[in-house]
């Protein structure tokens, strides 16, 4: 694949190998020992407060800096959206039963038909160019890079998400 990349596409790829080498520790956790991570993650208030912090610092479009981004009061909220109902464990299990699923089916072998539209926000650490996109969604309704945003986009970018989706839907009335 990267010998037939654009100069883009060998950003996206650089950048994705940058973070499965350096970031995606969180991922490979919960994809691997998801109780391990979950009973850590129900047990400790701070514990929880640091993981979730370091995500938003890992793959959010802030540069490192979520509080650029997020004030502290929304990113206080996502904490105690996981700790008061105790989700820690299962939201890390998420991550094994979907890998689980993936493997029984393996890659498809061909592109999805059903509709699908894609938006690429900058800060999203693993991202697809409209060729790639064609070549795995046969029916791409909607492709669009956006100038800000991140893996958390309806967070950090609402206005434009919320843009999105309407573009998407537009598209299949």
């Amino acid at each position: 694949e990267r010998a037939q990349a654009t100069p883009a596409e060998q950003a996206m790829l650089d950048a994705a190998m940058r973070y499965d080498q350096q970031l995606s520790g969180y991922y490979k956790l919960q994809n691997t020992r998801p109780q391990l991570i979950g009973f850590s993650l129900a047990d400790s208030p701070v514990g929880l407060a640091a993981w979730i912090y370091a995500l938003f610092q890992d793959v959010s479009d802030s540069g490192g800096d979520p509080e650029s981004v997020f004030s502290a009061d929304a990113l206080l909220d996502d904490i105690m959206m996981y700790w008061l109902p105790n989700t820690g464990a299962s939201s890390a299990r998420l991550y094994w039963e979907g890998m689980r699923e993936m493997m029984k089916g393996g890659m498809p072998s061909s592109p999805m038909r059903t509709p699908a539209g894609i938006s690429m926000f900058p800060g999203e650490q693993l991202r697809l160019s409209r060729r790639w996109a064609e070549r795995r969604f046969a029916d791409l309704v909607h492709f669009n890079e956006l100038e800000q945003g991140g893996h958390f986009a309806a967070l950090e970018q609402p206005a434009s998400f919320v843009d999105e989706v309407r573009s998407t839907f537009r598209t299949l009335r």
